[in-house]
């Protein structure tokens, strides 16, 4: 049982994903190394990712991936963690996480968190990776 709760700064500022020729590209990977006693956790315990996201365009949709298996990180729909899209959005900050099975992160080796937009403009900051460790009592 893990004995505490801990937390990582994936990414401390913001970072631009557009699909627009011309922009700063629709892909973003962080890269982290989690520490030894990183614990998987529970089905109620589970490592949370938590942001904060900024609709820039009328129209978005983006996801979100931890540890995309495959060459050149196959970015499937049916592998991504969270999606998000809007319609006419309030184009404000918005803080937002998600809770993410344990097993999919790996102690002692390089992890990535990967960001893809489909469609639209939009602007993530503060990326955060919340998580138990330690062995417990």
């Amino acid at each position: 049982m893990a004995s505490m709760t801990d937390y990582m700064v994936l990414h401390d500022g913001s970072f631009d994903l557009d699909t627009s020729p011309g922009g700063p590209g629709d892909v973003k990977v962080l890269s982290f190394t989690l520490p030894d006693n990183f614990t998987v956790g529970t089905n109620v315990g589970k490592p949370l990712v938590a942001f904060i996201i900024n609709p820039r365009s009328d129209s978005v949709r983006v996801g979100m991936w931890v540890n995309p298996e495959g060459p050149n990180l196959q970015l499937l729909q049916s592998t991504q963690e969270q999606e998000l899209s809007w319609s006419n959005p309030p184009h404000m900050d918005q803080a937002l996480w998600e809770a993410v099975s344990g097993t999919k992160f790996e102690t002692g080796k390089e992890n990535t968190l990967v960001f893809k937009t489909w469609n639209g403009r939009v602007s993530v900051r503060d990326v955060v990776l919340w998580f138990q460790r330690g062995a417990g009592a």
